[in-house]
């Protein structure tokens, strides 16, 4: 069975409400973002959508030998890893790779906040990647929207638990797309110091949205990321961070990537 096929028989076993379906667009891919409570977040996030599209997840579900965990990643996901603890060069190569789906005319997904704490009434300020993927997929006149999604779980499980759940009440708010261009407009006639603010300023119109959609608070502060100090390579080996910045594992990392992401563009079926 097909991951799409797997969703679609997730959809019916469980009790999830979509609104704005509608608003997904049929004419260019989308970087899809959403707020970020709990692990299973990632898993229900596609159910929504009736299209192969690839989440971008930490690199440590991707790759962190976990047989259980993997075994619910690889039959639900097209997942795709973002490592946020290898340094510039890592995150760029993870970027680099993502914005490749755009290129292929498919759409992803991402959670800007990076990370979840416990309660349900703030929505954090996003991190830039999605705006950067967006961007670069911009860069190659290769059009596409930034699409904000809100998801609501209510599971009596732990906010760690990977496994879905017939008994969690899901529901999922698909807003309308917003067009980036006088994003990447103002984003090309600014200074090197000032580019990153319009990241910002991209990411924040979404997330602003998704706490709107949800009744949160939103909170332009960053989620501390607890520093791994080290980076997961594909055959689940641990490499200190600074270590890692030798090419010979910068090469291995992103032939990994480069493997990985020729599989998903090759795998998935025609998107919207």
């Amino acid at each position: 069975m097909s991951k799409i096929d797997e969703l679609r028989k997730l959809r019916e076993e469980i009790d999830i409400k979509i609104k704005g379906e509608e608003n997904y667009p049929k004419d260019a891919p989308s970087v899809i973002i959403t707020n970020h409570n709990r692990l299973t977040d990632i898993i229900y996030t596609p159910v929504a959508f009736d299209d192969d599209i690839v989440s971008l997840v930490s690199a440590r579900l991707v790759y962190k030998q976990d047989i259980d965990r993997l075994k619910m990643i690889n039959k639900y996901l097209n997942a795709f890893p973002i490592e946020a603890h290898g340094g510039h060069d890592y995150a760029n190569m993870c970027i680099d790779y993502a914005s490749r789906f755009l290129l292929a005319d498919k759409s992803v997904s991402i959670c800007p906040e990076g990370a979840y704490l416990e309660g349900r009434d703030i929505v954090y300020r996003g991190r830039t990647g999605a705006a950067r993927i967006l961007f670069n997929s911009l860069y190659y006149n290769n059009y596409a929207y930034l699409l904000p999604v809100s998801i609501d779980v209510e599971s009596n499980n732990d906010l760690d638990c990977y496994t879905p759940d017939k008994n969690d009440k899901v529901k999922i708010e698909i807003m309308r797309p917003i067009n980036p261009i006088k994003y990447y407009r103002e984003y090309n006639s600014s200074y090197e110091k000032d580019k990153n603010k319009v990241l910002h300023e991209l990411t924040k119109e979404g997330m602003v949205q998704i706490a709107k959609s949800l009744n949160r608070t939103y909170k332009d502060e960053y989620i501390k990321l607890r520093p791994k100090g080290n980076v997961m390579f594909k055959d689940g080996a641990i490499i200190d961070t600074k270590k890692a910045q030798d090419i010979m594992y910068e090469e291995q990392y992103e032939n990994d990537l480069k493997e990985l992401s020729l599989k998903l563009i090759s795998n998935c079926g025609d998107c919207r």
